[in-house]
């Protein structure tokens, strides 16, 4: 299964979203400068993908991310990381962006994040990837 999300230019993509059943997560591929509509778009997005697959693992990678999205983290914190959590998201990793204001929008994510579900931050996809592998799902 595998999403992708255009920009309005009907060009350019800015989240590719794929079930890799083989590994048992969810990748979040995220492309370019993106505003708060999209990034609740490609959220809502991917809450219905763990909804529908029942998976608990989610790989977002940042590293083509090239600007700030922290005006979405107040409604990430309100809104979309509690039902997150109550459709089973346990375990998140992060690849991180080299842009200085993409990794600040991380850091308050990380805090936006805290007690619904764990987030771990990475520099390479390995080493994520290795992560969600030896996180055990937790029986709800």
């Amino acid at each position: 299964m595998k999403k992708e999300f255009k920009r309005p230019n009907g060009k350019e993509i800015y989240v590719t979203i794929t079930f890799e059943k083989a590994n048992d997560l969810v990748y979040v591929d995220w492309n370019g400068f993106l505003t708060v509509d999209q990034v609740k778009a490609g959220s809502e997005e991917l809450l219905k993908i763990i909804k529908e697959v029942k998976c608990n693992k989610v790989l977002v990678d940042n590293r083509k991310v090239s600007g700030p999205w922290q005006a979405a983290n107040e409604w990430y914190q309100t809104d979309w990381n509690p039902r997150a959590a109550k459709e089973g998201l346990s375990d998140m990793a992060v690849i991180m962006s080299d842009n200085i204001f993409t990794q600040l929008s991380l850091q308050g994510f990380t805090k936006a994040t805290k007690g619904a579900y764990t987030v771990a931050i990475f520099n390479s996809e390995p080493d994520a990837r290795k992560w969600l592998k030896e996180q055990v799902a937790v029986a709800k």
